[in-house]
């Protein structure tokens, strides 16, 4: 979840000193791993296709986030108390967990947002925008400049997006564009902000807390804040029938066994290893899109969504290490 919320996962996983390293620097990932991300892609795209099945049955988006949000918290806390892991943030660093945690409870909103009015496939690759996002906002905050590969593969990627959003057949005019289609673009790209600011403000605030608690103090505060606007603005809309209970149920359950998975196994991987595999889940997003809610695509589009995912997996895949 490069992915909805697959990555704000890896915002919050613990550091390579939290977790033992299965892998040696240089290592190749192994089949085994690549088939272990490939199915947490699918997972976390099957997420997004439960929310939006859970909204087109009256759910509304500030509910699905507090229950996906506290359901998965409340099974990170169990699992927290009975390794004994102390719960503890340092004084100094709360209210930026605090900006962290609110920033992602934005971030949520925007994505599910742009999920339930768009394709869920199309919304996932605007979203995917943030990698690019994050490495210039990183330059700008004084890191690393921008490497060669992504100086390539951004204008590809952009060019791809094109494709993916019609604009060829579609035109420059706003008469042509959906208002609907207009406003889900906006929440991707909205969604992707926040992602690469939440991605760039953890490495510099928050590495000191212990990855699973800062796991928790995230989810903590996405599900307490999105319950107070809900409850302050009326936003809480539960599903009207059964299916839409299951749904909130299924998108619960699938972000829950993503995220916990995630947070053991990416951290003994190598998210540098990983990511690239993870531009997988709008491919599975679109393919589910088709089979279970009747979204179709152009061809056009379908070409475009290729050129964007090779030019992420060119710009995040591994440079080769030599011993």
């Amino acid at each position: 979840m490069v992915q909805a919320q697959r990555l704000v996962a890896l915002t919050t996983i613990p550091r390579a000193e939290d977790a033992p390293v299965l892998s040696t620097p240089g290592a190749a990932i192994s089949r085994a791993q690549i088939a272990l991300i490939l199915l947490l892609a699918t997972t976390f795209a099957a997420n997004h296709i439960a929310a939006r099945v859970a909204f087109d049955h009256g759910t509304s988006v500030l509910f699905a986030v507090s229950m996906r949000s506290a359901g998965t918290a409340l099974v990170l806390a169990c699992w927290l108390v009975m390794v004994r892991q102390a719960i503890v943030i340092p004084a100094e660093l709360r209210h930026k967990a605090l900006a962290v945690g609110l920033l992602v409870c934005a971030q949520s909103f925007f994505l599910y947002s742009a999920v339930q009015k768009m394709p869920v496939a199309l919304a996932l690759l605007v979203f995917n925008l943030f990698p690019m996002m994050l490495g210039f906002l990183s330059w700008g905050l004084g890191g690393d400049r921008p490497s060669l590969r992504a100086w390539i593969g951004m204008p590809i990627a952009l060019g791809g997006l094109i494709l993916v959003l019609d604009v060829p057949s579609r035109g420059l005019e706003r008469d042509a564009w959906d208002h609907r289609f207009l406003a889900g673009i906006a929440y991707g790209l909205a969604a992707a902000v926040s992602m690469a600011s939440i991605m760039a403000l953890t490495q510099r605030w928050l590495t000191p807390i212990e990855g699973r608690v800062r796991a928790l103090s995230t989810l903590s505060i996405v599900a307490i804040g999105s319950l107070s606007v809900g409850l302050s603005m009326g936003g809480l809309s539960m599903p009207s029938d059964i299916k839409g209970w299951l749904a909130v149920m299924a998108l619960t359950l699938l972000y829950g066994i993503a995220f916990s998975t995630l947070l053991i196994a990416v951290p003994k991987i190598g998210p540098v290893k990983a990511a690239p595999f993870f531009n997988f889940e709008p491919v599975a997003a679109m393919a589910m899109g088709w089979l279970m809610l009747d979204q179709t695509v152009k061809l056009i589009q379908i070409a475009g969504a290729a050129v964007v995912i090779a030019s992420l997996i060119f710009i995040s895949w591994p440079k080769r290490t030599t011993t």
